[in-house]
């Protein structure tokens, strides 16, 4: 009998060490989050890290382009990715935490072009759209009736688009206000280069993204310790420390 009660306090001892700690996925998408001194932070990975504390949940953090962390919190049942675009394209897939910091995604066009910009989804398809391979927003268009390699064009990374976009290779980039500006300063450009002609905001706000065998009880620890951060301004001191115009 002691033997059997050994063994399954290790059962429930290894279970509980689990449920207590996460694998936690990302890729480099600044202000959000990118590596800096060898050690993975910005915005979202320093709310999300401090959500983690608060929850009193060991989270080890990894940045890896979008697919592989996409992947690797499938394949992990005790794993999370962020920054994940919320909607109901991946509702089922996963259980959320949220909302992060997130801005308003939008199609943007270059003013120096002489053409007419699209004003809808359904123009929109005469020209090529810049997507980062797996994401939201390749689902979406896709879901909306775009096609690939008619009027989609795929990238390894959202911000690899940016030097074609600029170049006049792709007609449309899709980015937010927050990003935008982080993109472009990497060309010697600033947001004045380009017009927003299209809005996506419906395509969904930024979560952590939880593999659907997390217990519900870390979830709520974790959505508890969010929603704290938020109203001790914790979460708002976050944005302002990473929303500088210096900010990298």
């Amino acid at each position: 009998m002691t033997k059997w009660l050994l063994l399954l306090g290790l059962v429930f001892a290894a279970v509980k060490s689990q449920a207590d700690s996460l694998a936690v996925y990302t890729e480099h998408f600044p202000p959000y989050s990118f590596e800096q001194d060898k050690k993975i932070t910005g915005l979202n990975t320093e709310l999300v890290r401090r959500t983690c504390q608060l929850a009193e949940i060991a989270c080890e953090f990894h940045l890896l382009p979008w697919l592989r962390s996409f992947e690797a919190v499938q394949k992990n049942t005790n794993a999370a990715l962020y920054s994940t675009s919320r909607n109901t394209l991946r509702e089922k897939q996963f259980k959320w935490v949220g909302p992060l910091a997130h801005a308003q995604a939008n199609m943007y066009w270059l003013k120096s072009r002489s053409d007419t910009p699209p004003k809808t989804l359904e123009e929109a398809k005469k020209f090529i759209i810049a997507v980062a391979r797996g994401d939201i927003y390749e689902l979406y268009l896709q879901s909306m009736g775009f096609e690939l390699d008619v009027n989609l064009l795929q990238f390894n990374s959202k911000s690899d688009a940016v030097l074609p976009f600029l170049h006049g290779k792709v007609d449309l980039l899709i980015a937010s206000d927050l990003i935008l500006p982080v993109w472009l300063a990497k060309h010697q450009q600033t947001s004045d280069a380009v017009i927003s002609v299209i809005d996506l905001s419906e395509v969904g706000r930024n979560y952590l993204a939880l593999h659907p065998e997390v217990p519900l009880e870390t979830v709520e620890r974790l959505q508890a310790a969010l929603d704290t951060l938020r109203q001790n301004g914790e979460f708002q001191q976050l944005q302002e420390r990473f929303l500088k115009p210096s900010h990298p």
